[in-house]
């Protein structure tokens, strides 16, 4: 599919169009990347891609589930799966915020699994999630109930929920400010909005800079330090009650593709492929935490 555009924006924080160039486009990813001079919002400007949801709702729901079953895609199926264990924390902290639990929204659900993770953890739990063929596995393989769309599409009820997460998702929507405050909406007063994404204010993004892994996403449109973050959750209204800097679960097969691509070699990177194919490397899981990815716990007051 050619998803080739080229889309002029405005800083989705301040509304400006007053910015700094910080890569060329083709320097860290597809687009150009630029730095809001009023507020500091880093973002691709112009896109030079669709945004990820147009071309996955356009994905072919039956050729997508047949890779999965056939274990084509099974390597992005394991790193969620691995990944729930990244959430303990989140799980403790909505235990003594909601100690009788209640409605959980994940915005960008994928297969299923964590939306299952805190299912038996006694959450009454739903998703949404674009792809129709990710929402068929979910529902198949983890009895996950979802609603395949976007947020702003799927028409829940004003003020529904009481916790809403949406876990390395923000950066990929087109309007981050429109979709905190889709989420204020339907949460309820004193409700909990638990978002996670990578973080520019972060010692590994001024060691790699331009190879910094997130950054070389083709996906990511938008780069968010703590502070511009928080400025958009409080634009929307919300409290900011704990701001945590996170790592990852991950395998060694894993970790070996991520500096593939801060090598921004291609030979490297098929070279280290192979490497992991021979030694089996995706069977060796641990965690890192460089502290460079943010999760921010967000109120709507009562």
């Amino acid at each position: 599919m050619d998803n080739q555009i080229e889309k002029f924006i405005l800083c989705n924080l301040c509304g400006s169009d007053d910015y700094s160039i910080i890569y060329q486009a083709g320097k860290a990813q597809i687009s150009q990347i630029v730095k809001c001079n009023k507020c500091g919002l880093m973002y691709s400007n112009p896109r030079k891609k669709n945004e990820d949801h147009v071309d996955i709702e356009a994905g072919d729901p039956e050729l997508i589930l047949k890779r999965i079953y056939s274990g084509a895609l099974r390597e992005r199926v394991l790193k969620e799966e691995i990944q729930v264990n990244d959430y303990k924390k989140a799980k403790l902290y909505l235990q003594n915020q909601f100690p009788k639990h209640g409605k959980l929204l994940e915005v960008g659900s994928g297969f299923g699994y964590l939306l299952k993770y805190f299912k038996e953890d006694g959450w009454e739990v739903t998703g949404v999630e674009p792809s129709a063929a990710l929402c068929r596995y979910a529902k198949e393989k983890n009895k996950i109930n979802t609603i395949p769309t976007i947020l702003e599409d799927s028409e829940i009820e004003t003020g529904s929920i009481d916790v809403v997460l949406m876990m390395h998702v923000i950066e990929h929507v087109p309007d981050p400010q429109s979709t905190f405050q889709e989420v204020y909406r339907i949460l309820k007063p004193g409700g909990i909005f638990i978002v996670e994404t990578p973080c520019y204010d972060s010692l590994m993004f001024k060691l790699l800079g331009k190879r910094e892994r997130s950054l070389s996403c083709d996906g990511h449109i938008y780069f968010f330090t703590a502070d511009t973050l928080t400025q958009i959750a409080n634009k929307s209204l919300f409290t900011l009650e704990k701001l945590e800097r996170v790592g990852r679960t991950l395998t060694l097969d894993r970790l070996l593709y991520n500096v593939g691509v801060i090598s921004k070699s291609k030979s490297f990177l098929t070279f280290l492929s192979k490497i992991s194919h021979k030694l089996h490397l995706k069977k060796l899981v641990f965690s890192l935490n460089f502290r460079d990815m943010q999760r921010l716990y967000l109120r709507k007051e009562s």
